[in-house]
């Protein structure tokens, strides 16, 4: 009986190495229709390829090449959207706005503004403020103070009266009920928009030329 030799559909060793990519943990179109061409090239010509399979080969190469241009057409859409809302923000530059924090400024000894809002009346009221380090630079005791708004007022100075170094500065108040409870406390941050930050992931504004804020804590703009 004769034998017949058939070729292997196996790819050689030096083509599929040369189609191995270092570094890729993914394949692309390119990859996609190479391996395809290369399997249609090394096929056993005694058991061709099935048009069907060829057929749904061809077809889900069409939808990774529709689903790819798709991707690409959304990064543009999603990159020309940031620049839009960049250029909306320079808008923002001279505007005074209103955001959450409880972070203030001190540039040569004035203190910008800020508020804190009491959810009740306390008996008590006490305002801590710290330096940019975390250490403790005064505090304030107010005694009574009533449910609502409140300007934050503060000398910028230390309890031995020397003024404290420009820089940024946040503050605690500590409130209690005449139940002896705490107080909840919401806390504010005014002043005009001075520049425009977009290193990093957040975009951020600057306001009194000081107080770093994101724009998602901005709550009114006037």
């Amino acid at each position: 009986m004769t034998t017949i030799a058939t070729t292997s559909s196996t790819l050689p060793t030096q083509d599929a190495t040369a189609l191995t990519t270092v570094g890729k943990s993914s394949l692309d179109r390119n990859d996609f229709m190479t391996l395809f061409i290369t399997q249609m090239q090394h096929q056993d010509p005694l058991e061709p390829m099935d048009s069907t399979d060829m057929a749904s080969q061809l077809a889900q190469f069409s939808n990774m090449e529709a689903t790819m241009k798709m991707s690409d057409n959304l990064e543009k859409l999603l990159g020309y959207q940031v620049s839009q809302n960049n250029l909306q923000l320079l808008t923002l530059i001279g505007k005074e706005v209103q955001g959450g924090g409880n972070t203030m400024g001190v540039v040569e000894g004035k203190v910008s503004t800020t508020q804190y809002i009491l959810a009740d009346a306390a008996e008590s009221c006490r305002i801590e403020i710290y330096d940019a380090a975390g250490k403790m630079a005064d505090t304030v005791e107010l005694g009574y103070a009533a449910s609502g708004s409140h300007d934050l007022t503060w000398d910028a100075t230390t309890p031995s009266g020397t003024v404290v170094a420009d820089g940024l500065y946040t503050y605690n108040v500590v409130a209690i009920n005449a139940l002896g409870q705490k107080v909840d406390v919401d806390y504010r941050s005014t002043g005009t928009v001075t520049g425009v930050n977009f290193d990093g992931a957040t975009a951020q504004v600057t306001v009194d030329k000081s107080i770093p804020m994101n724009v998602a804590d901005i709550l009114v703009v006037k």
